[in-house]
């Protein structure tokens, strides 16, 4: 975390299990493993593009939707956001930017989606892996030990 790199090792071997369990469910399992980590990775292509993103947080976000498959891909993906989301209050909180960093984003969003709209660049980085980790955990949990923080089906 000190570095705010993920080395592609991490989430090639996640993908590589997620795609493996999934084979012993035969092809069709497999399939619909690789076409969801591919639809995950190709949609988040936009956030990337918009700097919004980083490209290892991609890749991993991608290779946990491999390893969880199909019925599972959204609830990740909103959890992990809510996760993402309290942390970023949570810096901006503790580091008394809240109106600058909410600034950034408006003006990070807005003139990307007008054609030919430049957004500005960002100092503020948060490690986004921790954010999936705790919505694989919070997912995982919720299906498993604590049925009670299912709160996305």
């Amino acid at each position: 975390m000190r570095s705010r790199k993920i080395p592609n090792a991490i989430p090639a071997a996640v993908a590589l299990f997620g795609l493996t369990l999934h084979a012993f469910g035969g092809w069709r399992d497999f399939g619909l493993s690789a076409a969801v980590g591919f639809a995950v990775l190709a949609a988040g292509t936009i956030p990337f593009g918009l700097g919004l993103l980083g490209g290892g947080d991609l890749k991993l976000l991608a290779a946990c939707s491999c390893v969880l498959g199909l019925p599972y891909v959204l609830p990740l993906l909103a959890y992990t956001a809510l996760i993402g989301g309290v942390m970023a209050l949570g810096v901006a909180a503790v580091t008394g930017e809240l109106r600058a960093i909410l600034t950034r984003v408006v003006g990070r969003v807005v003139p990307a989606l007008v054609p030919g709209g430049v957004a500005p660049p960002s100092r503020t980085r948060l490690p986004y892996a921790v954010a999936i980790a705790g919505g694989v955990i919070w997912l995982v949990l919720g299906n498993t030990l604590l049925p009670a923080l299912t709160v996305i089906r």
